[in-house]
C-alpha cells in the first residue's frame, strides 16, 4: 500500500514538474474559406483548447463566395480574434478575383513586437502564397512564429516556396522558431523534410489531416498539415480534432516544452 502511495505521489510530482516548465500550445487550422460553419463557431472551438498560437489558413477579408454563405462580407480575422479571445494579424497573399483580400492569419494570446509578410515564389498561372511571421517573447523565450499555405497546384512551386521559407527563417534571430500550416505536401511526396533538414515536425508523419479522398469525405487520407520547429523544444503530446462540420482539415494541436 505504501509503495502504491509512493508511486502516485511520484507521478503527481513528475506531472507538476513537467507542466510547470515553459509549456506552450500550438494549433494549426485550415478553415476552408469559412465554407463549412460560422466564424463564431470556429473561434469558439479554438478558444476551447486555450492555444498560445494559432496558424490559420484560407482567410478572406469581406468575401462574397457563393459556397461560403455564412461568411459573406465578414472580416475573418476580426471575427476569429473576437470569438477565440485572442489577437490576430492577417497576411495577404493576393487580391482575389472576386474583389477581396485572401491569405492567412495568426492568432495569439501574447503581445508581439512586429509582424511581417513575404510573398512566396510561384510559377505559371497559380495562386500567390505568403509566409506570415510574428516576433514575440513567451516566458522569457524569444519566438518567431510563422504561418503559411503552400501551392496546391504544382510540386515545383511547393519546392521553391519551401526553399524560400528556409532562407527567410534562417535570417530570423530568435532561438525558437515555428513554421505552421497547410503545406499541401503529403509525406509520400517527400518534399518537406529533405528541404527543411534542420527542422522537426511536432505532428506524426503517419497521421492524416485532410479529408478529401477522390472527391469523397475521408479524414486521414493525406497529411498536409505541419507544426515545424527549430530550437530547444520537446513535444509533450499532439491532438487532432477532425470534424467535417467545421472544416475539411483536422485541427492539429501540439503541446511543447521550451527548454
Amino acid at each position: 500500500m505504501k509503495r502504491i502511495a509512493f508511486l502516485v505521489t511520484l507521478f503527481a510530482l513528475f506531472a507538476q514538474f513537467t507542466w510547470g516548465q515553459d509549456t506552450i500550445r500550438i494549433m494549426t487550422i485550415n478553415i476552408h474559406q469559412g465554407s463549412d460553419t460560422t466564424l463564431q463557431r470556429l473561434g469558439e472551438v479554438i478558444r476551447e483548447y486555450h492555444p498560445d498560437f494559432v496558424a490559420v489558413q484560407e482567410v478572406d477579408m469581406y468575401p462574397n463566395r457563393s459556397e461560403a454563405k455564412l461568411a459573406r462580407n465578414k472580416n475573418f480575422i476580426a471575427e476569429l480574434s473576437y470569438f477565440s479571445d485572442m489577437q490576430g494579424v492577417f497576411g495577404k497573399a493576393w487580391d482575389h478575383p472576386g474583389g477581396w483580400d485572401y491569405g492567412d492569419a495568426i492568432l495569439t494570446k501574447h503581445s508581439f513586437s512586429k509582424s511581417e509578410c513575404s510573398i512566396l515564389t510561384h510559377y505559371g498561372n497559380t495562386e500567390p502564397r505568403q509566409l506570415l511571421l510574428i516576433h514575440t517573447k513567451v516566458k522569457g523565450h524569444a519566438i518567431c512564429f510563422g504561418c503559411t499555405h503552400l501551392c496546391h497546384e504544382k510540386p515545383a512551386n511547393r519546392s521553391a516556396q519551401l526553399k524560400q521559407i528556409k532562407r527567410i527563417m534562417r535570417k530570423q534571430k530568435e532561438s525558437i522558431k515555428f513554421v505552421c500550416g497547410d503545406l499541401n505536401s503529403d509525406t509520400k511526396e517527400n518534399l518537406v523534410h529533405p528541404i527543411l533538414k534542420k527542422w522537426k515536425d511536432a505532428l506524426p508523419d503517419d497521421e492524416g489531416t485532410f479529408s478529401s479522398f477522390n472527391g469523397q469525405p475521408h479524414f486521414k487520407a493525406y497529411k498536409y498539415d505541419y507544426i515545424l520547429y527549430q530550437g530547444k523544444v520537446e513535444v509533450v503530446q499532439t491532438m487532432f480534432r477532425c470534424n467535417e462540420t467545421l472544416t475539411d482539415h483536422c485541427i492539429c494541436i501540439a503541446d511543447l516544452i521550451i527548454r
